[in-house]
Parts: structure tokens; sequence; C-alpha cells
């Protein structure tokens, strides 16, 4: 298959973004939807408290005491499952057969040739975890190839041809559903606009 231009698929576990999965044309993150488990006996031993609490973009996390243990306490409402406080605290893992699943994002980019760098949009909120070989995932991402392949310019990357043809248009040749995910509501967001070089006050 020839592509217009590069395409660059990346691979992460989770929101943290190790595997530039904010920043690349498709992109396969690990997604969890249920709260961190919190082994008690071993957070006072294995974990900075203060660190753990300061980790929750949503201050989901606070200090407290269990069975004379000193740990913390996770309100579930606020938690967006993001596994930060993992990263900080191991006896806070975030892991569950039934929550964990796949999300597809698209459309970002680093280079600032021809339009500016793009974070990655989602596309699919939610496909469920299918080892050894993920028959839905890799349909989709094929799917999604496929379509770039036929339609885009020459050196026009996913998300610029994305944004040629319009995110609805995108979703419905893609079969995709649009859902309540797809809205960003997330607040802290602000800090991201206007920081690429194109962009002029």
């Amino acid at each position: 298959m020839r592509l217009p231009a590069q395409v660059r698929i990346s691979l992460a576990c989770c929101l943290n973004m190790c595997g530039a999965v904010h920043c690349s044309d498709i992109a396969i993150l690990g997604v969890h939807r249920k709260p961190p488990f919190i082994e008690h006996h071993r957070v006072s031993r294995v974990c900075e408290i203060p660190l753990a609490i300061a980790a929750c973009p949503t201050a989901a996390i606070k200090p407290a005491k269990v069975d004379e243990h000193k740990s913390v306490a996770v309100k579930n409402e606020r938690c967006m499952f993001c596994g930060n406080c993992y990263t900080m605290c191991p006896a806070m893992p975030l892991t569950s057969a039934e929550g964990d699943g796949i999300a597809l994002w698209v459309g970002g980019k680093v280079s600032n040739a021809r339009t500016a760098p793009k974070f990655s949009k989602l596309a699919v909120p939610y496909i469920p975890n299918e080892p050894p070989r993920w028959p839905t995932t890799v349909k989709t991402i094929k799917r999604i190839v496929d379509l770039y392949a036929q339609d885009a310019m020459r050196y026009e990357r996913v998300g610029e041809w994305i944004e040629r043809i319009g995110w609805e248009k995108f979703f419905e040749k893609a079969e995709l559903e649009f859902r309540h995910e797809h809205i960003d509501d997330y607040r802290l967001a602000m800090t991201t606009w206007r920081t690429t070089t194109q962009f002029k006050w």
C-alpha cells in the first residue's frame, strides 16, 4: 500500500503518554474504566503519600487511616482513571480484567511543516481487550488507513486530511459512532492552547 505521507502508529498502556500517543497519526491507547484498588497495608511502605495525592489531576485522592495503616482514599466519582497515582504509588494498581480496554486516537503530529503540530483526538473511546490478535482494533485501524490512502492528497498527514474533510465526515466515512466521551470538557486544557510557532496573536 502506498500512503500519501508517513503514518506514525504508536502504542501506550495508559494516558500518561509514554508512547507519544498524544502526537501520533494513529494511537492505540490502553484505557481503564475503574478507580485504583488500594493495597492499604503497602501504601505507607512503598509510597510517598503526599506525592500520590499531588499526582491526581482531579484531586480525587486524600489521606486516610485504614486499620491502623497510614493510607489514602479515592473519591470514585472524581477519578478519571488516568493512572497518575499508580506511577507515584505502586500500591494503587489500576488494572482490571472487566474495566480495561483500548481507545484509538487519531490526527496528531509533531511536524511543523505546512500546518502546526497537532494533538491526537479521540476516535474510538472503548474497544474490549481481545488478546492475542485484537481483531476489532486491527479492523478499525485498517479501515482508517484504507480511507486515508484513498482520500488524502500527497504529503497530507492523517490529521490534516481529517481537518480538510471535516471531523463529521471522517466519523461517517470510518463508520465510527460519536459518543459523549468525544466531548472535550477538560477545563485544564487551556494551558495547551496557542503554543505553536504558527500561532499569531
